[in-house]
């Protein structure tokens, strides 16, 4: 089976439209979403609709996405919270009609998923599935007590391929933002003989910085992250 797995668009408008087309080009069997559509940037409701067209999409609930459900619910302490630590990013998609996504990341898993007998998935790890880490330089011992051998996960925006025994453990990067002060990635595996191949995606990051000083032109971290690759 050929899987396309991607992860932490956060937003990202200008990048995903351009992984869409690429993951399109893919054909995989299983187009894997492990989570985080909201956060950080702008383009939510876009992405969202475009999400929705991806043919065999399987998709996960990120901890920016609990984060966003639990504030679309009333939680007001982590309202003010979320704006302080990341920006308006949830402040901008509050004001819009987003009563239709929140009701798709409602209905999401936010556990890890054995999508096959030997694949898990998760947005962060099997042990923590929101907000486990699962850095390139993290210990893998914890991956040997699971039954599966291929593990998809994203949250860290790092992309990494690692091996521990007979298990594959694989992040594909980020598509909104990644960390590692490379392009925007996803991952294509082929999970019978275990083979991985990164794809980067490059973008004009000109329109996400515009809008940045747009939205939130304080935000000198969104601006910055963007800027890594640049």
């Amino acid at each position: 089976m050929r899987i396309c797995a991607f992860s932490d668009i956060h937003g990202n408008g200008p990048a995903f439209r351009v992984a869409k087309k690429k993951i399109l080009k893919e054909a995989a069997d299983l187009n894997i979403f492990l989570g985080d559509l909201c956060g950080y940037y702008f383009d939510q409701e876009e992405i969202f609709a475009e999400l929705l067209n991806l043919p065999n999409l399987i998709a996960l609930r990120g901890n920016h996405d609990q984060m966003f459900l639990e504030i679309f619910r009333g939680n007001e302490k982590l309202r003010k919270d979320y704006l302080e630590k990341y920006g308006r990013s949830i402040e901008y998609l509050l004001e819009k009609d987003c009563n239709e996504i929140a009701d798709w990341l409602a209905q999401l898993p936010g556990s890890s998923i054995q999508l096959t007998k030997g694949l898990t998935a998760a947005h962060g790890s099997p042990w923590d599935p929101v907000d486990g880490y699962v850095y390139p330089d993290t210990a893998l011992d914890l991956f040997l007590e699971e039954s599966s051998n291929l593990f998809l996960m994203g949250h860290t925006h790092y992309p990494m391929k690692k091996l521990i025994g007979e298990k594959l453990i694989v992040n594909p990067g980020s598509i909104g933002q990644p960390r590692n002060g490379g392009l925007p990635s996803y991952a294509v595996i082929n999970d019978a003989s275990g083979k991985v191949k990164f794809q980067d995606v490059p973008y004009n990051c000109g329109n996400i910085l515009r809008q940045i000083e747009q939205i939130d032109h304080n935000n000198k971290y969104l601006k910055d992250v963007i800027l890594r690759y640049a």
